[in-house]
């Protein structure tokens, strides 16, 4: 005969609750504690909802710049990442800055490119070159 399997019990507090005394612990294996799992998703919910807020009042320039990464996205790009690429944006989530991978990586592409507006100008000054090149290859051919 198999050994009864052991059953472990979590308690989840609430701000308002004082310690749970012995009373609120369930008394045998088929009884739960109530509401449990609905107070949980209540939670989560309510720090989804209150995301937002939460990222406005991060210091200075950070929640900000987080705001705007975010209000500004509306295209989509699938990227391949090393593995510590992938832990830095996981930190990221864990950490609660982000919502999700996806607000994070968005916002470092972001900052990256503000870090590099250097190497970009010079690109576009370079694009710009080449365009006018084709051009004038275009008008020589009288393919313009």
């Amino acid at each position: 005969m198999a050994a009864p399997e052991e059953r472990k019990v979590v308690i989840i507090e609430r701000k308002d609750d004082a310690t749970p005394s012995s009373g609120d612990l369930p008394t045998s294996a088929s009884e739960e504690p109530k509401g449990t799992i609905e107070e949980i998703t209540s939670s989560v919910r309510e720090l989804a909802r209150n995301l937002p807020e939460s990222i406005g009042k991060l210091p200075g320039s950070i929640g900000a710049a987080i705001q705007q990464a975010l209000a500004s996205r509306d295209l989509n790009l699938t990227v391949h990442l090393s593995e510590d690429a992938m832990r830095s944006i996981e930190m990221l989530v864990q950490a609660g800055i982000f919502a999700n991978r996806s607000e994070a990586a968005a916002y470092l592409i972001g900052e990256g490119i503000v870090a590099k507006r250097d190497l970009f100008e010079q690109v576009t000054e370079k694009i710009i070159q080449i365009e006018k090149l084709k051009s004038e290859l275009r008008s020589l051919t009288g393919r313009a």
